[in-house]
């Protein structure tokens, strides 16, 4: 499928300004028409029946339509859904497990130091200079990683609506261009809700740092509580209205801002609908990877006591491993899932807003 059938209208055919609040266009002739009844007598009245050229119907979707066809993304192309998943979190669970070992070894050979009485300043301040960009450098890893793969799985899955299957190269092909590009959008939104946190924080932490009565401190505390829920509804907003930024960026070839503006757009008035879907997905998706990691922690744990000092480094390793061990297998699950649910939320929104479904069944059929 090429790149046009994603692009937006100019003008959509209710004369909408940017196409975004076009109304859906009837499908062609003939979708879903009643079958006639016996000679001379009209058919009963049925609900229309939608194409399905691939894991969804071609029109708006349901959650349950979402969730089976994000599964049914997993069947039609494992080799990229699992195997490409595979390769991005073993890289990322490795290179965070080197620096999560390193970091808590050194931090316990300096607290064992300072129980022993033997710590100093200087050698905590030193341990904290090398684990830093340690730990920097592994999380920058896995957002450029992470972020790459959440592209091409959403561009695998938009191929997979109309029932078309991608290998490793096309995908890379596609979105390599973009890459740079989806980096800094991570990065804004990252960036704009910790700006989010730092406004509706910032007065209970100058309350509470800077008070010199028990009232001003209790107030600080009930500024500081309001802030957090303050942060968590505005994070809840941004995380709603920029979650379709990726898969407009990819398949519209938009830039950051305007990916971002489009996200706006296709969002309106599906606030609390969104919202729902989005939030009830990442906590199922969350108790199934908790289901399947907190086990392999608890043999980590059991491991480690085998080891004649629990707390040395080889017990260290074993334990972090095992439990490395069961997220990377929740991860690699959960990545797909969850990009899959992103990318048919966008191709929903846009059916129900642009009419998407008749040019994707177009596209299915050439």
């Amino acid at each position: 499928m090429g790149s046009d059938q994603w692009q937006r209208p100019d003008e959509g055919p209710g004369g909408g300004r940017d196409g975004w609040d076009a109304p859906r266009q009837p499908p062609p002739t003939g979708w879903g028409q009643a079958p006639a009844g016996p000679v001379g007598t009209p058919g009963p009245p049925q609900r229309p029946v939608a194409p399905r050229p691939g894991i969804v119907p071609l029109r708006p979707l349901g959650l349950g339509e979402i969730w089976d066809g994000a599964f049914r993304a997993f069947r039609q192309n494992p080799k990229v859904m699992v195997g490409l998943s595979a390769i991005v979190v073993v890289i990322t669970s490795i290179a965070g497990l080197v620096a999560s070992f390193v970091t808590t070894r050194d931090l316990l050979g300096v607290i064992s130091s300072f129980e022993a009485g033997d710590g100093s300043a200087d050698e905590l301040f030193s341990t904290v200079q090398r684990s830093v960009p340690l730990l920097v450098l592994s999380g920058v890893l896995q957002l450029v990683a992470v972020q790459a793969l959440n592209g091409m799985l959403i561009v695998s899955v938009s191929r997979a609506v109309i029932g078309r299957t991608v290998g490793f190269g096309e995908l890379w092909a596609l979105c390599r261009p973009r890459l740079l590009r989806l980096i800094a959008l991570s990065i804004v939104i990252t960036v704009a809700s910790v700006a989010v946190g730092a406004v509706t924080l910032a007065p209970g932490i100058a309350l509470v740092a800077l008070s010199g009565s028990d009232l001003v401190t209790g107030v600080g505390v009930v500024a500081l509580l309001l802030g957090v829920l303050a942060w968590a509804a505005g994070g809840a907003y941004l995380w709603v209205k920029w979650s379709m930024a990726t898969p407009a960026m990819l398949l519209e070839g938009l830039g950051v801002g305007a990916s971002m503006k489009r996200s706006f757009g296709l969002t309106r008035r599906s606030f609390w609908r969104l919202l729902g879907i989005q939030l009830l997905t990442a906590v199922v998706v969350y108790f199934v990877v908790a289901a399947v990691s907190v086990p392999f922690g608890a043999v980590g744990g059991v491991v480690s006591a085998l080891f004649s000092d629990p707390t040395g480094s080889a017990a260290l390793a074993a334990q972090q491993s095992i439990a490395t061990l069961g997220s990377m297998i929740g991860s690699i699950v959960a990545y797909p899932f969850l990009a899959s649910v992103t990318a048919l939320l966008y191709v929903d929104l846009r059916m129900r807003r642009e009419g998407l479904d008749v040019e994707l069944h177009r596209a299915a059929t050439r």
